[in-house]
């Protein structure tokens, strides 16, 4: 019974002291949206606008930087690429920031978003472009990713023929090594 009692006392002092999950951040996020600068929808190449509604929980100033980092494209790990956003517009309770941000393919972006010390999880889909243009002005880029370099390959596409012929005689050498030593066990028993 003295267990029960304590247990039961534990779990009402953790949910009195815990608070919620908005009591927690200073900067608290409201929404993540993707935009592109002339409101017409996204094509392979072009920018898109990261546009983030943050809130000051606390009554603190927002800062004039964020950033976003992206870690995962549709669930796949990739190059950590960093968006920085600044602030566009805010008012007394909250505010507005943007990036440009390169999609390299049309997919779901996760990673975490920083905005002052607090660092939240963020998840944009660039098959999700919200209507309308993007806040204008000139707003801070991510780098773009270069996809046009060719993959690594070990063999050059001029070396198949030969790399193939060579492989084919190396086998055939094997089965006639491996049939004329069945040829000789017969020949022994």
């Amino acid at each position: 019974m003295l267990r029960l009692c304590v247990t039961v006392a534990l779990a009402f002092s953790a949910l009195l002291v815990g608070g919620s999950q908005a009591d927690a951040c200073v900067f608290c996020v409201d929404s993540v949206n993707l935009q592109t600068r002339d409101g017409q929808p996204w094509t392979a190449g072009k920018p898109v606008t990261l546009v983030v509604a943050a809130t000051s929980g606390a009554g603190a100033a927002l800062p004039a930087n964020g950033v976003a980092v992206v870690m995962q494209t549709d669930g796949d790990r990739t190059k950590c690429l960093e968006v920085p956003l600044r602030l566009v517009s805010s008012d007394g309770a909250g505010g507005l920031y943007a990036g440009l941000f390169f999609p390299f393919r049309a997919a779901k972006f996760d990673g975490k978003l920083a905005i002052g010390d607090d660092v939240s999880d963020l998840t944009f889909d660039v098959k999700r472009i919200v209507a309308g243009a993007a806040p204008a002005g000139d707003l801070p880029a991510a780098e773009p990713l270069d996809t046009s370099a060719r993959p690594l390959t070990f063999v050059a596409s001029s070396q198949l023929v030969p790399l193939a012929a060579a492989a084919l005689g190396f086998w055939a050498l094997v089965a006639i090594a491996l049939h004329g030593r069945r040829r000789l066990v017969r020949q022994a028993v």
